[in-house]
């Protein structure tokens, strides 16, 4: 059954158009995806220091960053306990320990997104690959 050129052309429209969506979705997808490695990425430095930390004593002077290269020497009032980030916009004061297993878990869940988002940027480019195949085999068609 051959498809008149009206149709061909309207069906070679929507094709196009849920090419653009799709891609639209895939740059939110990877701009999502870009968040969550500066995110893990945070994590992992954050456990790096509380692991140093671990090394120190309260009353030991230490450098603290304060970021973009800026660094304050501090004396350790409470070597052995962190205020950490639970989720939600709540924070808790954590033993050394328990803070390191918090961030480990949160990466855990992170790495998790990750793949989940990856996935999905996939299953956006197979559809769009398929999708510019029908609009290429239309297009032939005229």
């Amino acid at each position: 059954m051959t498809q008149k050129p009206a149709e061909n052309e309207q069906r070679a429209r929507k094709l196009i158009l849920s090419i653009q969506a799709l891609e639209d979705e895939m740059v939110h997808g990877q701009s999502n995806l870009q968040m969550i490695e500066v995110q893990a990425q945070r994590l992992e430095e954050t456990a790096s220091a509380v692991t140093e930390l671990k090394k120190h004593a309260s009353g030991d002077e230490v450098m603290m960053s304060l970021g973009a290269g800026v660094h304050l020497q501090v004396k350790l009032v409470n070597a052995s306990r962190v205020v950490a980030a639970m989720g939600a916009g709540v924070a808790a004061e954590r033993n050394l320990d328990d803070a390191l297993a918090l961030f480990k878990k949160q990466q855990e869940q992170l790495a998790d997104i990750a793949k989940r988002q990856e996935e999905q940027l996939q299953t956006y480019q197979s559809q769009i690959d398929g999708m510019r195949s029908q609009l290429s085999q239309l297009l032939q068609q005229k």
